[in-house]
């Protein structure tokens, strides 16, 4: 058996002693033509010499590549016989380019693999297909759509199951099939996404987990965003002269850090975004950072970089996203820029809570009847139930504690939902609530 000419497309290597070489080759070809093939046990002139290998031969071959090549790529490997003379095909297909084979990067020029100049890496990044998702496959390729089709007939779009609407929206891969878009707007799949409240301000005591998913992420988006709007309560300020309104939260904001989270995802891992709740605050958390290829200025700028291209066009048939890039600038304009989080590959959207959840006041007071107050606390919080109008100062003269410990003991039932400062530090009042 002959197999012709090494080309762009394929390379011949007598022997496994080559195998370095061979997958040099095979990342050129991938960095040229998007796919390429190698052969071992072939002579130059493309005819099979045959070569010897053990039970562990393939193994070995997956592994080099697994620790050499970047970004990673899973080849077909197989091991055939022509004429009692064995030899190893290896094939490879990849749209993330550029990969490189031990840190550099190689062109494939005729039968030769150059190593490429910063021009030709420039213009491999530009044409590069980075949507990884949409070309991953599918876990599962017996999908179904209605809670997706029925998002989209609500839009004005008329969905089908054709080869041609489905690529057009991004849910098959350059092999026709069902890619990871696909997998996560379907009715059914195995993505989880949590929402989780924990008591107090950090994670050591989590009072409830809510799990939403195993059904099409633009459902389960849309019954989060539902979730958080009923408990964004208001709360009325009296404080002042002119009455005013306290929300929770900002809920444009968290609206936006929620669609951002689940539209930049690094969903090739699987990987979901979550949300935590605290007592102070809730955090969005979500995977992969930003693009390496946008600054942080550009961030919060608003300047739009979609990780997940493809997935941008599905959001925004639904009508949950547009491509204007207000989301961060939206934030940032509420919070600041110390909303944002980036760590370990993982950016977090903080947003503080105006004012204490009834549940959270229910359960400090809980806590409260069941241990008590020591005797200091005590002293004020009976001070000052006797006359909401003393001053920390008056306080402090009345019950013999230092004004520092007077104020420290007031912030702390204030904590605890037994006192509230109503109206101004000059002309305002101490509301003193019972807790037994």
């Amino acid at each position: 058996m002959n197999f012709g000419k090494e080309n762009e497309s394929q390379e011949f290597k007598e022997s496994i002693g080559q195998l370095d070489k061979g997958i040099k080759s095979l990342t050129a070809m991938l960095n040229k033509h998007g796919e390429g093939t190698v052969y071992f046990g072939v002579k130059d002139n493309g005819d099979v010499c045959g070569l010897k290998s053990g039970k562990d031969t393939l193994m070995d071959i997956r592994n080099r590549i697994r620790d050499k090549v970047e970004p990673r790529i899973y080849p077909e490997i197989e091991l055939r016989n022509n004429a009692d003379k064995e030899y190893i095909v290896l094939f490879a297909k990849g749209s993330d380019i550029p990969y490189s084979f031990d840190g550099r990067y190689y062109i494939r020029i005729v039968a030769a693999d150059e190593q490429a100049d910063n021009e030709i890496l420039r213009k491999m990044l530009a044409s590069s297909d980075a949507d990884i998702i949409r070309q991953k496959m599918s876990p599962n390729q017996q999908l179904k759509f209605s809670s997706f089709f029925a998002l989209l007939s609500s839009n004005g779009v008329h969905p089908n199951l054709s080869d041609d609407f489905l690529g057009n929206y991004g849910l098959l891969n350059n092999d026709g099939q069902f890619n990871i878009n696909a997998y996560l707007l379907a009715d059914n799949n195995d993505i989880r996404i949590n929402v989780v409240t924990f008591d107090g301000t950090d994670k050591a005591a989590m009072s409830k987990r809510t799990e939403y998913g195993g059904k099409c992420l633009l459902v389960s988006l849309n019954e989060i965003l539902s979730y958080f709007d009923s408990i964004n309560i208001t709360k009325v300020d009296v404080s002042q002269a002119i009455r005013k309104e306290i929300k929770l939260f900002d809920f444009p904001s968290f609206r936006e850090a929620w669609v951002n989270a689940c539209l930049h995802n690094s969903w090739k891992d699987f990987l979901p975004p979550a949300i935590y709740i605290f007592d102070d605050r809730m955090e969005i958390v979500s995977y992969g950072g930003i693009p390496y290829t946008l600054s942080l200025d550009g961030f919060f700028n608003g300047t739009s970089v979609p990780v997940n291209k493809s997935l941008l066009t599905i959001f925004i048939a639904a009508g949950l996203a547009e491509q204007s890039g207000h989301g961060v600038p939206t934030i940032v304009s509420k919070y600041g820029k110390n909303a944002f989080s980036f760590d370990n590959g993982m950016l977090t959207v903080t947003i503080p809570f105006a004012f204490e959840r009834d549940e959270v006041v229910a359960r400090k007071r809980s806590e409260l009847n069941r241990r008590g107050l020591n005797e200091n606390q005590r002293k004020v919080y009976e001070a000052l139930k006797g006359n909401g109008r003393l001053s920390l100062r008056e306080v402090s003269e009345k019950i013999g504690i230092s004004v520092g410990g007077v104020k420290k003991i007031s912030h702390t039932l204030q904590e605890m939902g037994l006192l509230e400062r109503v109206g101004s530090k000059r002309d305002g009042y101490w509301m003193v609530k019972d807790y037994e």
